[in-house]
């Protein structure tokens, strides 16, 4: 069928906006449906295992990330201990090199006053005790040191001097048992010994007072000096004996009283050494 030229083609009037209002519509009715069959148990745990299984990944890569940050953390944290014990063991190392410096110091003190002395270098003990009584007896001039005949194969007797520190002579054995030893030191009161003083090794006569003092009259113009070393010659070996520590002088008298003191103190010795004669 053909149209005639004066025919015109029929086509239906759009009404403006009708599409946007259908997806409205239908997006309301949609919601409502969604919304009525979460209500519903079957459904809502259908959704709720939906989300978990949508949502696991991501809560597993973010508890990854959690440990990997706490793991770094930790990595920190042994590194920062692992200085500390370093700064810690550095120090113990810079004390101990300390303390072995002052032994070293020391010795060579040592080595410096056994000079003075003309303490021979070579010279060794014959043995070294510990003392047992810690005092006690020491007002009455003698002590007890823990070695004898049945311990010792240096052939012990009396008359072998006994040393503190190698250098300060203190007295002498007197009586030797199977396993101890008694010594007489030579400050018990109203001993007399002749020693030397000072430099010049000038021969003076001393008298114990007890407790490591002497007491010692001399001439008065004979110059000493507080601190003036008393030595006692024993064997070609010569030790301490005290050193003056007062000097008493009277207007008119022809004397001078020299108080003079054992360089250690007595009450706190612990070990000695042994040298024969």
């Amino acid at each position: 069928m053909f149209l005639s030229p004066t025919m015109t083609a029929y086509h239906p009037t759009r009404i403006p906006g009708r599409p946007r209002r259908f997806w409205t519509t239908f997006g309301l009715i949609l919601f409502f449906v969604l919304l009525i069959g979460l209500s519903q148990t079957p459904i809502r745990q259908f959704a709720n295992r939906v989300s978990i299984g949508m949502l696991s990944p991501l809560w597993s890569i973010g508890r990854g990330v959690e440990i990997f940050f706490i793991g770094l953390g930790g990595i920190f944290s042994s590194k920062l201990s692992l200085v500390q014990e370093n700064v810690a063991l550095r120090s113990i190392v810079n004390q101990q090199s300390i303390a072995l410096l002052n032994q070293t110091i020391l010795k060579q003190e040592n080595i410096i006053l056994r000079q003075i002395v003309n303490r021979a270098m070579d010279a060794q003990p014959l043995t070294i005790g510990r003392l047992e009584n810690r005092g006690e007896e020491f007002p009455l001039g003698v002590a007890i040191i823990d070695t004898g005949f049945q311990n010792t194969t240096t052939g012990l007797s009396p008359g072998v001097v006994v040393v503190s520190e190698g250098a300060v002579i203190l007295g002498e054995l007197i009586e030797i048992y199977p396993k101890t030893a008694k010594m007489h030191f030579y400050s018990t009161t109203g001993e007399r010994l002749m020693a030397q003083l000072g430099e010049m090794h000038v021969p003076i006569e001393i008298t114990g007072r007890g407790a490591g003092n002497f007491i010692a009259s001399l001439p008065r113009d004979l110059i000493v000096a507080i601190g003036d070393r008393v030595t006692l010659t024993v064997a070609g070996h010569e030790f301490i004996l005290a050193v003056v520590s007062d000097i008493k002088r009277t207007a008119g008298d022809s004397f001078q009283e020299i108080f003079l003191r054992v360089p250690v103190n007595i009450s706190q010795l612990t070990w000695v050494e042994m040298y024969a004669p």
